[in-house]
């Protein structure tokens, strides 16, 4: 393809598969060509580390922000600090100085955690939606495998360990 699509596309792209499979006359089953959906399974599970990447890039973009904006608040600390030592002489602008300083301080503080907030809200938030994808996906696909297990009569049905997790699995057509 020229233009890479993202999970949620491929996952669609596999709902319309099943969507508009063959219907079996008076019944709710569908048939389904099992290559097209393994091919698009694979095809969302293929690309999986890209979009994963994509996010890591993010978080790295905003923990490079963030040191930047560190970097920045370190040296208007110092800028402070220098001009607050020449005017040492007189107590009440080296007291000014002070809070200022301090203030800068509490300011830039405030600025990256809110940055480090936001970020971790977005990846999270774009994590949650991918997982959201993929339960409906697989739980699309256990029901019509059910379903087609059922109307089928398929008794060899093999258990896979994915994640952690038993899954049912088709015995292979070799």
């Amino acid at each position: 393809m020229a233009e890479r699509q993202l999970a949620e596309e491929k996952l669609a792209r596999l709902r319309e598969l099943i969507l508009n499979a063959r219907a079996m006359p008076m019944s709710a089953s569908c048939v389904i060509n099992r290559g097209d959906v393994l091919a698009a399974i694979d095809d969302v599970i293929d690309n999986m580390p890209d979009e994963i990447a994509d996010a890591q890039q993010v978080i790295d973009r905003s923990q490079s922000k963030i040191a930047e904006g560190e970097a920045e608040a370190g040296r208007i600390l110092n800028e402070a600090r220098e001009h607050a030592a020449t005017l040492a002489q007189h107590t009440e602008v080296l007291r000014v100085a002070e809070e200022q300083a301090n203030k800068l301080r509490t300011d830039a503080e405030a600025e990256a955690e809110a940055l480090r907030r936001e970020t971790d809200e977005f990846i999270d938030s774009r994590m949650a939606s991918f997982e959201s994808v993929l339960h409906k996906t697989a739980s699309q696909v256990h029901t019509a495998r059910s379903r087609l297990a059922e109307r089928s009569g398929l008794v060899g049905i093999d258990r896979a360990r994915v994640d952690g997790r038993v899954i049912d699995r088709a015995p292979s057509d070799a």
